[in-house]
């Protein structure tokens, strides 16, 4: 700084910053230049830079221009200052795991609609609340799963959540397609045997039984009905379906009936060589 006094425009000037803004710190009482007796005009000093460094790398660390007032208005900084940090350090964390969420959402929804060409506007939104929600997701499922299922669904890699939303979007294209036909039908019981497949693939088992040896309780009977409704509520409420009323019902009764019939598949029996791919 070669000059002593900056007018705003040149203050401006130098720092980068525009008018509006030095005249909106000046509002909120951060950085308050001096004032010309005579013409009332803003005067800005070498104290006043210092002051903007200040605010600067306060603002570049997360803090609100509010918590930044009261920090500049102390003269010295002492241990109490660390705990501002440490508290700001977590806003910040919290901050890049939303930003990193939400990266990995845009660049799975740009390939899902680039292969797919087309999706269902429902549906999209579904994923991605599904995406969204991964971390609440996992917490409430501690109350179902044990910690092996939580990992199989939780610690996989991008491309395998690519590939299940996949699999999602399919199943509900052609649930959408099938709804109202029987569940003799080939083409309901190739849908069933493709998602059953596809849901034993993800926690990596052969069976029923034997997915339910891997849940937090031996038998999925012996999680109460309340606990069960909570679940599925809870997990209703992150994920919205894609599906109406009358397609939800239309899939309840087929699956009951398609696991009804085929018991010896859950069993994981009969097994080698029937799972589609």
């Amino acid at each position: 700084m070669t000059n002593d006094i900056f007018s705003v425009s040149e203050f401006a000037e130098y720092t980068g910053l525009s008018i509006r803004t030095l005249h909106y710190y000046d509002e909120k009482g951060i950085l308050q230049p001096k004032r010309d007796k005579n013409t009332g005009h803003r005067k800005y000093v070498k104290e006043d830079m210092l002051r903007l460094h200040q605010i600067l790398t306060l603002k570049f660390l997360g803090f609100t221009l509010e918590e930044i007032k009261e920090i500049i208005i102390s003269t010295s900084v002492d241990l109490s200052f660390i705990e501002t940090l440490r508290l700001q350090e977590a806003k910040l964390v919290e901050e890049k795991e939303k930003i990193e969420v939400s990266l990995e959402m845009i660049q799975r929804s740009v390939q899902l609609i680039e292969d797919e060409k087309e999706i269902d506007k429902d549906m999209l939104v579904s994923l991605l609340a599904s995406m969204q929600t991964e971390k609440q997701q996992k917490e409430i499922s501690k109350g179902i799963m044990s910690d092996q299922a939580i990992d199989e669904l939780f610690k996989a890699t991008s491309s395998e959540k690519l590939l299940w939303e996949k699999e999602m979007l399919h199943f509900y294209k052609e649930t959408k397609r099938l709804v109202g036909k029987s569940s003799d039908d080939s083409e309901v019981m190739n849908l069933f045997q493709r998602f059953l497949n596809f849901v034993l693939d993800i926690f990596k088992v052969e069976g029923f039984e034997e997915l339910e040896s891997i849940l937090k309780f031996e038998k999925v009977q012996d999680v109460s009905d309340e606990e069960l409704n909570r679940f599925i509520l809870e997990m209703e409420k992150l994920v919205p379906t894609p599906l109406t009323k009358e397609e939800e019902q239309w899939l309840d009764e087929m699956m009951t009936t398609y696991m009804t019939e085929n018991s010896d598949f859950w069993k994981g029996e009969a097994w080698s060589g029937k799972r589609s791919t």
